[in-house]
């Protein structure tokens, strides 16, 4: 099962799920993400996917991006700032691999990230390694 469908069928259960992909509704939230411009060539493909991955939380939690790397910063984690949205882990989780797909895939697009790179994230995302949901540490496993 494709990381998409298996967090959509944890969130949401068979039924439910099928519903939303046949209606297209699941579709729509991954529309509704903007795509990234192409990184330079100078950026790392860990770097691109960091930027990508920051930029679809940023988007989750509505805030900029540089102010979500300031509060990550500071020690504010993306739990603490989700939780004040009133956004559970699963649901913030379902959000994130719908949004930052997109993301991933003009980056595999414009060959600053494999393919295998975008679905490793994608993968551990879906497993419910989210980034910097505990902060600033969570990193390392990006790409």
């Amino acid at each position: 099962m494709n990381p998409f469908a298996a967090i959509a069928v944890k969130a949401f259960g068979g039924g439910t799920t099928a519903v939303l992909l046949s209606v297209g509704a699941m579709g729509t939230v991954a529309e509704a993400a903007t795509t990234p411009t192409p990184a330079p060539s100078a950026v790392t493909a860990h770097q691109a996917v960091v930027r990508a991955v920051i930029a679809s939380e940023a988007y989750i939690l509505k805030l900029r991006p540089e102010q979500l790397v300031d509060d990550l910063q500071h020690g504010v984690t993306v739990q603490q700032i989700a939780r004040i949205e009133g956004i559970s882990k699963i649901n913030f989780e379902l959000r994130l691999l719908f949004n930052v797909r997109p993301r991933l895939q003009s980056l595999v697009n414009h060959h600053v990230i494999t393919r295998a790179q975008m679905v490793r994230v994608l993968d551990r995302i879906a497993r419910g390694n989210i980034p910097f949901w505990n902060g600033l540490r969570d990193t390392a496993s990006l790409a």
